[in-house]
């Protein structure tokens, strides 16, 4: 079995630093740095770039909980919809859906993330003013560039939640393949941070590997996994010229299956684990999408190639010394 593994929470100084974090917000730098690498290497308008990652960043967050509430925590909304104020000094609980560090989901930031960039599409923001776009701007060459770097922060993103255990799946056999051996009470000492729960414990520097008795599947070491392969299949092809589209294809074909039976390793309904609808779970409907999306998506670069239409024109770099250029048509 895989050891269950506790990192405790670092300091700087009065600082606290949680691994998930740390972890998390090393993937989003990464995969933002190697994105705005390759598209200076390819010639593609930084800037441009730039305002369509913050659209997609900020719409993904926000739905990712918003719809991980809906969805999955329908209890805990219906507990706090409003929000309330308490304390003699007032003190403002918003309400659960509005809470966007209480909880997130991957195919909700996916969702918030194609709603970030339609809307970029069509919008842009001018002296602090939201405005329509003169033509709508291509979708195609970013997103595909994207997708080409987001296995490397997804990667750090599903090792922070293999990290914090927080997506625990059902029990397994001590012999299962990938399972992991985890403890049956989880304690932790509250002066030094130690485990102190019913396993054994190994330690390798500041990090522990605990022995467990009661195994279970890591649905986030699981994905962690995927991720590893995908990132290092992504990055193989770096340097070479791929068709426009590719990453977005190869993502959504490998992504909905593996995802649509990893989900069957998830806690039952019947012992507390997410809800199901018509046998299912949210992510395994939409994986059903995911895929239909990119079958959809190989037509459609078929018939861009055929038509001769070359959307990443529209976000080539513009000399150093030219005056801005008005915008011009162009699909994607």
């Amino acid at each position: 079995m895989v050891p269950y593994i506790y990192i405790p929470d670092g300091h700087i100084g009065p600082l606290p630093l949680h691994p998930f974090g740390v972890l998390v917000a090393t993937g989003v730098l990464l995969g933002t740095a190697m994105t705005t690498r390759r598209a200076r290497r390819l010639g593609w308008d930084v800037a441009k770039l730039n305002s369509f990652v913050t659209w997609m960043l900020v719409s993904a967050f926000v739905l990712s909980h918003v719809l991980d509430s809906l969805f999955y925590h329908w209890d805990e909304v219906l507990k706090n919809p409003f929000g309330h104020v308490t304390g003699v000094f007032p003190y403002i609980e918003l309400p659960y859906v509005l809470q966007l560090w209480a909880g997130l989901s991957s195919f909700g930031g996916f969702i918030g993330a194609a709603v970030g960039i339609v809307l970029w599409k069509y919008l842009f923001i001018d002296n602090g003013r939201l405005r329509i776009r003169p033509t709508p701007a291509p979708l195609l060459p970013f997103a595909d560039l994207v997708l080409s770097c987001l296995p490397l922060g997804w990667m750090f993103g599903r090792a922070g939640c293999a990290s914090v255990h927080d997506h625990p799946g059902a029990r397994a056999a001590a012999d299962s393949l990938l399972a992991v051996a985890w403890p049956m009470h989880f304690s932790v000492d509250p002066t030094t941070g130690a485990y102190t729960g019913d396993g054994t414990a190994h330690h390798l520097w500041f990090i522990q590997f605990i022995e467990g008795h009661a195994p279970r599947f890591d649905l986030g070491f699981l994905e962690f996994l995927f991720t590893v392969i995908l990132c290092a299949a992504f990055a193989a092809t770096w340097h070479k010229k791929v068709p426009l589209g590719s990453y977005m294809i190869v993502t959504a074909l490998s992504y909905a299956p593996v995802r649509f039976a990893m989900d069957y390793l998830r806690i039952p309904a019947s012992e507390g684990g997410d809800t199901r609808y018509f046998g299912l779970t949210p992510a395994q409907h939409c994986c059903f999408l995911l895929f239909a999306f990119g079958i959809a998506m190989i037509f459609y670069v078929r018939r861009l190639k055929a038509r001769g239409i070359d959307p990443t024109l529209a976000v080539r770099a513009p000399p150093p010394d030219a005056a801005p250029a008005a915008p011009t048509v162009t699909p994607a």
